[in-house]
């Protein structure tokens, strides 16, 4: 059975957004899923979220999955590189970005904290990013730019904002059928 771990992102916890509906659905659909879960997120630095993901999350096999949004990925890519692992089977990154990334919503602060991108892609064997041009949390041009990095593929929609419930995302059927469909490759 497949490990899925979900890590939300600093605009909510894991019962806001798509976090719970994609939980539920890919536990119909027989995978193990952890969804993480931060009190009071948006105010906890880059340390708090990993201290608090080593509580709550158990990478134990390769045939893995880790799915992040916006700050949360930061927080999965700096839990990844702490960890001492074989490779897992990939990382899908939505509106992800850099520790030092620039076109942000100003009422984000980022920690000064850097991560180490050439230990991270060793972690992984595929990172997969998604972003929109219109998202005004987070430039689809810093997810880009993670991407890039990372050496892994990125999917640019035009439409989308930062996927979140303010812009239609309770629900994100596309995100778990994409997903589905590079899993069971």
């Amino acid at each position: 059975m497949t490990d899925i771990v979900i890590i939300h992102s600093k605009l909510g916890d894991a019962t806001n957004h798509w976090y719970d509906w994609l939980r539920n659905n890919l536990q119909l659909e027989g995978y193990n899923v952890t969804l993480f879960d931060m009190a009071d997120a948006y105010s906890k630095p880059l340390e708090a979220w990993v201290k608090t993901l080593d509580e709550q999350v158990n990478i134990s096999k390769n045939d893995t999955y880790v799915i992040t949004h916006g700050y949360g990925a930061l927080a999965g890519l700096k839990y990844l590189e702490l960890q001492d692992i074989d490779p897992i089977e990939g990382v899908f990154i939505i509106s992800g970005f850099k520790e030092d990334a620039k076109d942000l919503d100003d009422n984000l602060s980022l920690d000064t904290e850097s991560l180490d991108y050439e230990n991270i892609r060793k972690k992984a064997r595929q990172f997969y990013g998604l972003c929109a041009k219109d998202d005004k949390y987070v430039s689809y041009k810093e997810t880009e730019r993670l991407m890039e990095i990372l050496k892994g593929t990125c999917k640019i929609k035009s439409h989308g904002g930062h996927f979140i419930d303010e812009d239609g995302f309770t629900t994100f059927i596309t995100l778990q059928e994409n997903i589905q469909k590079i899993m069971s490759k």
